[in-house]
């Protein structure tokens, strides 16, 4: 028979562990997302970086306003991810 007011000492292990596993889900997403978020950010640079190298090689008043444009919107992207 179950003591005092609380539920039965069975049930006090299981609920232990679910609490634990969502506490590790949780965990484990955060992480993720922080990775995603990394990952992006550093595609980001390689872009800006790519970006720089061809406009300091291009000539073409065209091709360098493009670029322009790229490493604009890139800039503003990386802004936002902080």
């Amino acid at each position: 028979m179950a003591r005092g007011w609380g539920k039965s000492e069975e049930d006090l292990p299981a609920e232990k562990e679910s609490a634990r596993e969502e506490r590790s889900a949780a965990t484990d997403a955060a992480r993720r997302a922080d990775a995603r978020l990394q990952a992006e950010r550093h595609a980001i640079e390689l872009s800006l970086a790519r970006i720089a190298d061809q406009l300091s090689r291009t000539t073409n008043p065209e091709r360098r306003s493009a670029l322009e444009a790229a490493r604009a919107e890139l800039e503003e992207k990386r802004k936002t991810l902080g």
